[in-house]
């Protein structure tokens, strides 16, 4: 099934609302500087990615007192990111789950605290199926 248009994302865009989430808002002027320069974008690609993503519903934007936009995820951080990794395993993996898992089996980078989190969620996920 291929996504609308308006749906899918591209590697700027998604790396450009990731930063604006992780940081809870952004202006343009906070993203060309912390997004742009370490990334050889100019601030007029990073005001385009802006306005495409509040476009297609991601961010929202409201003028702060000084007269500047503020940009700002429109969903929570946990659901923005979950739906980063949901579009990534759909569109890079095929929707098959188990390169993801065995890429987490193989992996060193993952922290204990990463690992408990990992557990915590395989848990949740084992009570919810079992309640079903």
């Amino acid at each position: 099934m291929r996504q609308k248009k308006q749906d899918a994302l591209g590697e700027q865009e998604l790396l450009l609302l990731r930063y604006v989430t992780e940081r809870g808002g952004a202006t343009v002027g906070e993203a060309t500087e912390g997004f742009g320069g370490p990334n050889d974008v100019t601030r007029s690609t990073v005001v385009t990615v802006m306005d495409r993503l509040r476009e297609k519903g991601f961010l929202t934007r409201e003028k702060g007192d000084d007269g500047v936009y503020r940009y700002r995820p429109s969903r929570p951080q946990e659901e923005v990111l979950g739906g980063l990794v949901a579009r990534f395993v759909e569109r890079t993996l095929g929707g098959r789950m188990t390169a993801l898992t065995a890429y987490f089996t193989r992996s060193e980078r993952l922290t204990e605290t990463e690992k408990a989190e990992l557990r915590r969620l395989l848990e949740k996920m084992e009570d919810r199926d079992a309640s079903h």
